[in-house]
């Protein structure tokens, strides 16, 4: 039996012996810019309005309602009530650092919009994660890994995957700030 080799047939195409039914795939590349969130489109606002002193003189009614104070217990006692009092030197330094940045940013539209979005998020996943946990009376490490796994990390993963233009500088150690600057107003408790 002769082979290609041997009877001389060459090409830059393909040799088929019989039918050819196989198909050809073009394969295109496209550069269409990547989807933009909220939070990418907020971050970006932000940094336009920052970078051009542009603040507005009141605070949004939706963050409003987290820096209102529920009670007047505050964060040491909510801690101790939860006996988690060997957290409060910790939690007040946390919530005072993120309560500056805060402060610092919040006449800014767009950071208004990013503050309330995060806090939100805090608040919902406490509600529905931590508190049935509480109510079972979890132990507290299986609880702070939960914490740090279902709430501090996926927040920060999407600041640092939606939040390329953060001037603000959000970190782990202000989402955990936020944490205990939420328990301080009573928006987050510790014992159920």
């Amino acid at each position: 039996m002769a082979s290609i080799k041997d009877i001389g047939i060459t090409g830059n195409g393909k040799v088929v012996g019989r039918d050819d039914n196989s198909v050809s795939l073009k394969s295109e590349i496209h550069n269409y810019p990547a989807s933009r969130t909220k939070l990418s489109v907020l971050f970006d606002a932000l940094k336009e309005k920052f970078e051009n002193g542009e603040q507005t003189d009141c605070v949004s009614e939706e963050l409003k309602f987290y820096q209102t104070e529920r009670d007047t217990i505050g964060l040491e006692q909510k801690l101790k009530e939860g006996d988690l009092d060997y957290l409060f030197e910790d939690a007040s330094f946390l919530k005072e650092a993120y309560t500056r940045k805060l402060y610092k940013y919040q006449l800014y539209e767009p950071a208004q919009e990013i503050h309330t979005y995060i806090l939100g998020i805090i608040c919902s996943k406490f509600r529905y994660l931590i508190y049935p946990l509480l109510k079972k009376k979890n132990p507290q490490d299986e609880i702070s890994k939960i914490i740090s796994s279902e709430i501090v990390d996926p927040i920060m993963t999407i600041i640092l995957e939606q939040g390329c233009s953060d001037v603000m500088g959000l970190t782990y150690k202000d989402i955990e700030g936020m944490i205990y600057f939420l328990t301080g107003r009573c928006h987050i408790k510790w014992r159920i």
